[in-house]
């Protein structure tokens, strides 16, 4: 049972925004969550998030989406300022696209056509 209820009388523009909920971030095989699951576990936050993101549904609120690009070869190339975050990502091919890594994880996945939830452009790191 969802500790999480939304009422179906929220404000008109109100929406749930769901940052990057990828596998290698969520899932304890993801490629990130060695760095990330200390806080996951501690504040329970993916029970939270699909608890959430079950309420949104019951309440018929949409759901952003904004997932970062997905890893390809060449991403990187030519880039002359590189942080720890970029560095990290093009070495562990984090979020490779098309892998299991990149998918969105299980329970949050988008339902774009019955909730009329949104999927974002991919946000990507300035070069």
């Amino acid at each position: 049972m969802s500790s999480i209820e939304i009422s179906a009388s929220a404000p008109p523009n109100t929406a749930i925004v769901l940052v990057d909920p990828y596998n290698d971030f969520l899932h304890p095989d993801g490629k990130f969550y060695s760095r990330v699951s200390e806080s996951l576990t501690a504040t329970d936050t993916v029970t939270h998030m699909k608890e959430l993101v079950s309420a949104a549904r019951k309440a018929h609120l949409p759901i952003y989406y904004a997932l970062h690009k997905t890893w390809r070869e060449g991403n990187y190339q030519g880039w002359r300022h590189m942080n720890t975050s970029t560095t990290r990502i093009d070495n562990m091919r984090a979020f490779e696209e098309g892998s299991w890594g990149a998918e969105i994880h299980e329970g949050l996945e988008p339902d774009v056509l019955g909730n009329g939830d949104v999927v974002v452009s991919k946000h990507w790191n300035s070069r």
